[in-house]
């Protein structure tokens, strides 16, 4: 096997003097990263220091010519899409504050402004075609600017290559309901949210940086064995692992036994082990970072990775081993806010904070560990009542239901205005007076708008957040429906298989593109050719989706075989379609029609349902 592997920045990957093309191969999956990938990429090159290390590109030579260089990309398509889609949002953004003069030289209105800055000044005005120029030569070849550095698979690269005419000044294309184009507004609206000028700069300066290992494998058979070694189950070192030493060291000079230190290591490890008995990493990290943003920071933004361990080191100097007591301490409770940690048995709450808590972590609400662990450990001293951290977290769920629909605020915005809460509460006397009002202060200013929820609503919301309507579905059924009862129980939370639930959405309209059983004819009646782009525009909005537990089963069969699936042909086995009297499913029919003989789903009435859900959406969780 030949290998090379070299730590590369991204101007090296995208380098704009030599002719390389990068192709993501047939075998490979369309775009798939979530806006939450997203945001954490864009959060952590913001937050971390110049040529911050994302993860490694595995290449292949796919046809080596002179010129261009081919390669097949094996591990790394996500983050080199997504890198390359920064660049093409920065280039865009910069284009709308500065606009390239007409064709007679003169200086066109810029389409937006920064923040709190009325106009560029010339130094910057100066600066923009630069930097314009130098992305497009990443994205474009220099040689064809036609030609682009980063081949997508076909349906991605339909709508990728369309966006860079951005950068010969053509329009993009109409692809807000595919994926792809979703991804694009959402990445171009986190770069809009850079306020100034100088942070646009910053942030493609550290693009720019940051760094990759290259590894250049070169036959394919090769570069799947290089792969699953790279992806193969392991335990990778902690920002604890690297701590453990220091600690050592210091309980050994403080003439503690060195059995006696290990077993409180040993202590606070098993808090995070998993099913199998192994610690899981990335929980361990993710409480490190949010219980020195807690209960250490003075500042009001959160500490990154990459410093997180020199803090810690000064922590254990200036407080000794026992610090790993108050590690322990709060590690339990960190136990009982996510859902990656088994909770510690130790601790109990009241049954109303235990159904907060058990909807919060549901609800990827990760933002706000800080002041979750902060209430939870003032309650564990009795400076608040159970029912006032309850209030609060009932709050939240709101919050992050309006949140998760939207993708407003940003994750980053969501996380400095929860720390500005914690800084302000630890000056309150009185908390149970002053908690809840003290985060709706600091949030509510912040939070979207009923206008852009109702927005969201309407719009096709399954592909942005899939995971909250589920949430939202059985809390609604819940609160209005009847049919689970004394004799039929509640399984709305169980789950046959550790990441399988019982009960899943269901596309009423199926998601598959080649649409038969008449699906073409129902939804497009006048011109069955333009079905499947009615398909695609309707079929992820939540007046087409319902709770299941046999999404399988019922797949893309016909309406009326959904309507009327049961498991049995058994006249008195009970229906599990579309006529299971859930609460959900009295809107698929409209007044006058009966769920046992409609035979019809229609474009109107997927319309019609999603402004029912969207207005019991609305009341259910309200926060105004």
């Amino acid at each position: 096997m030949h290998l090379e592997a070299h730590p590369k920045p991204i101007s090296d990957i995208f380098p704009v003097e030599t002719k390389v093309i990068y192709k993501v191969p047939v075998y490979q999956r369309n775009y798939s990263w979530k806006p939450s990938n997203i945001e954490d990429l864009f959060n952590d090159i913001s937050n971390e220091n110049s040529g911050y290390y994302i993860g490694n590109i595995l290449i292949t030579p796919s046809v080596i010519e002179d010129p261009p260089i081919r390669f097949d990309v094996v591990d790394g398509q996500q983050r080199l899409t997504t890198i390359a889609l920064f660049f093409l949002a920065l280039y865009e953004r910069m284009e709308n504050l500065y606009p390239h003069p007409n064709d007679a030289g003169e200086e066109v209105s810029p389409k937006e402004q920064l923040s709190g800055q009325e106009q560029l000044s010339a130094i910057e005005k100066r600066k923009i075609p630069t930097l314009q120029e130098r992305i497009k030569e990443k994205l474009l070849m220099n040689n064809d600017m036609r030609t682009p550095r980063l081949k997508l698979q076909e349906k991605d690269a339909e709508i990728f290559e369309n966006y860079l005419g951005i950068l010969e000044g053509r329009e993009k294309g109409r692809f807000g309901n595919r994926v792809f184009g979703k991804r694009y507004r959402f990445i171009y609206e986190l770069i809009e949210s850079l306020p100034t000028f100088s942070e646009l700069e910053d942030f493609y300066s550290k693009l720019n940086d940051i760094t990759m290992l290259k590894i250049l494998v070169t036959n394919i058979t090769d570069a799947f064995s290089v792969f699953s070694s790279l992806n193969a189950t392991g335990v990778p070192l902690t920002l604890i692992d690297l701590l453990k030493s220091h600690y050592l060291a210091k309980a050994i000079s403080a003439n503690i036994e060195t059995n006696d230190a290990q077993s409180k290591w040993t202590e606070l490890i098993n808090i995070f082990n998993d099913d199998n008995g192994d610690p899981n990493s990335f929980a361990i990290t993710q409480f490190l970072l949010n219980n020195y943003d807690t209960f250490i920071g003075t500042s009001n933004s959160s500490i990154t990775k990459n410093s997180a361990l020199r803090e810690y080191e000064a922590v254990f100097s200036s407080q000794g081993h026992n610090y790993i007591d108050t590690l322990i301490k709060h590690a339990k409770i960190f136990s009982t806010v996510s859902p990656l940690v088994i909770r510690d048995n130790s601790i109990e709450y009241e049954d109303e904070l235990n159904e907060s808590l058990d909807k919060l972590m549901k609800l990827e609400s990760s933002q706000a560990y800080p002041l979750m662990l902060f209430l939870l450990k003032r309650k564990q001293e009795n400076h608040i009542q159970s029912s006032t951290v309850a209030a609060v977290f009932n709050y939240l769920i709101k919050y992050y239901v309006r949140r998760n629909f939207t993708l407003k605020p940003k994750s980053s915005n969501i996380r400095a205005r929860i720390i500005e809460t914690i800084r302000k509460l630890s000056e309150e006397s009185n908390l149970n007076d002053t908690a809840l009002i003290v985060t709706k202060e600091k949030l509510n200013p912040i939070m979207s708008s009923k206008t852009e929820l109702m927005e969201a609503l309407n719009g096709a919301l399954y592909d942005s957040a899939a995971s909250t309507i589920r949430f939202v579905f059985i809390d609604l059924e819940r609160e209005k429906g009847s049919y689970f009862n004394a004799q039929t129980f509640d399984t709305l939370d169980d789950y046959i298989t550790k990441n399988r639930p019982r009960w899943s959405l269901e596309h009423i309209l199926p998601q598959n593109p080649n649409l038969r059983n008449d699906w073409s004819e129902m939804i497009s009646p006048d011109n069955i050719d333009e079905a499947e782009q009615i398909q695609q525009k309707h079929m992820h909005r939540i007046g087409n989706l319902t709770l299941t537990g046999y999404n399988s089963e019922m797949s893309d069969k016909s309406f009326v075989v959904k309507r009327d699936y049961k498991l049995s042909s058994d006249p008195d086995e009970p229906y599990t379609g579309l006529r299971t009297p859930l609460f959900l499913n009295n809107s698929i029919v409209v007044e006058g029609e009966n769920i046992d003989t409609k035979d019809k789903w229609t474009v109107e009435d997927i319309g019609r349902r999603t402004t029912i859900l969207s207005d019991l959406i609305m009341e259910r969780y309200n926060i105004e």
